[in-house]
């Protein structure tokens, strides 16, 4: 009996002090970690209380907010390894030792609606001011580095969904597959070993790729100056896991060496919130978010100038997969201007006509493309 007793006076005591611990730590309003907003304590109502809307948010704000939350989510992680599961948090444990990314359940209806968006703002751009239209969906790491996943591990048909993409734009853009020739390179370091991006490398090969689709002849690897940017990257996918065994990833530049033809660089973020005459911005290597270093991370707008005058002006529709891509492009267009739909609502065919686009480039990861719900912004 006294130890029954005891052992709920001890239970008690921890959870009384977890709930202390909880209500003294200072609310985060942005994970480091995770690269993302968390969640805030929701308002209180009546009617959303009564609509079963407010407990759910109240649920989502505790776990966000959970005092120590990177370490048990480590912790959490490192229970999984030794009772032999084979994924965490979103995650595959890879069998070279890396994290990779899932991507399991995929909105069809959303994705078929994307690519429909996507050839009505080409038609558009075409017919009004002959821009050609060129898209590229990046299959996941999960796909082309499928060899590493674990036995059985479930995953999206992307297979299936690159050719309905193929087939959708048909007559519209020129779709362009690079599926192949990352397979090709599958075994080389083409992904971050603990982020869902691409490395240099592989959006290296990929614009290759794409040149040789388009007719164009591809570039030596000799016509880039590599250069290290850091040896301590942890990227998302990392993040979710929180796996400490994976050793840190490497982020490396690609300089074109066209410096004459490209001259100087003037970029512009935003509506003139800030501008840069580097590609990279080295101060992210001193944070957590260390992919930023290319363009500056995610703006609505991202206008590149460079001293090529070929009187060609890039429009690129985009995720964050076209962040590192474009230091490739650069060298190719007097001007490059990047959108991003999850942030940019105004008019794309205006934008286009008032910038004097001549091509379309709309990059995005496969995954992100089917989930973004911001794309119906293209033709509105």
């Amino acid at each position: 009996m006294k130890r029954s007793i005891v052992t709920v006076c001890i239970f008690s005591a921890m959870l009384l002090g977890l709930a202390i611990l909880n209500l003294t730590t200072p609310i985060k309003a942005f994970s480091e970690n995770e690269n993302r907003y968390l969640k805030q304590l929701p308002d209180f109502s009546w009617e959303g209380l009564f609509a079963g809307k407010y407990t759910p948010a109240l649920d989502d704000f505790v776990i966000d907010q959970f005092a120590y939350r990177d370490t048990w989510v480590g912790v959490k992680t490192m229970s999984e390894r030794i009772l032999l599961r084979n994924s965490s948090g979103g995650a595959y444990f890879a069998r070279d030792g890396s994290v990779i990314e899932m991507f399991d359940n995929v909105d069809r209806e959303r994705f078929s609606r994307n690519l429909t968006f996507v050839s009505g703002l080409a038609d558009i751009v075409r017919e009004s001011n002959g821009v050609r239209t060129t898209v590229m969906l990046v299959p996941t790491q999960s796909m082309i580095r499928s060899h590493m996943l674990p036995p059985f591990a479930p995953e999206a048909d992307q297979r299936g969904m690159l050719d309905e993409a193929a087939s959708t734009l048909a007559g519209s853009a020129v779709f362009i597959d690079v599926s192949d020739r990352l397979l090709s390179h599958r075994d080389e370091y083409i992904f971050y070993k603990t982020d869902h991006h691409w490395t240099s490398l592989g959006a290296y090969y990929s614009y290759n790729s794409m040149r040789s689709q388009l007719g164009r002849r591809e570039k030596s690897i000799d016509n880039f100056r590599l250069e290290l940017l850091t040896t301590e990257f942890y990227g998302t996918t990392w993040s979710k896991a929180s796996l400490y065994s994976v050793p840190p990833d490497t982020i490396i530049a690609y300089i074109s060496r066209d410096v004459a033809e490209i001259g100087a660089l003037h970029i512009e973020y935003g509506d003139g919130e800030s501008f840069s005459n580097s590609f990279y911005e080295c101060s992210f290597l001193d944070t957590k978010d260390k992919f930023s270093v290319f363009l500056n991370g995610n703006h609505s707008v991202t206008r590149i100038t460079t001293g090529k005058e070929n009187g060609r002006r890039l429009l690129v529709v985009k995720d964050s997969f076209a962040n590192n891509f474009t230091q490739f492009l650069i060298s190719d267009y007097e001007e490059v201007i990047l959108l991003d739909p999850r942030y940019f609502r105004e008019s794309y065919a205006q934008f286009a006509v008032d910038n004097d686009i001549t091509d379309m480039l709309v990059l995005y990861s496969l995954k992100g493309f089917a989930s973004d719900a911001n794309l119906f912004y293209l033709t509105a």
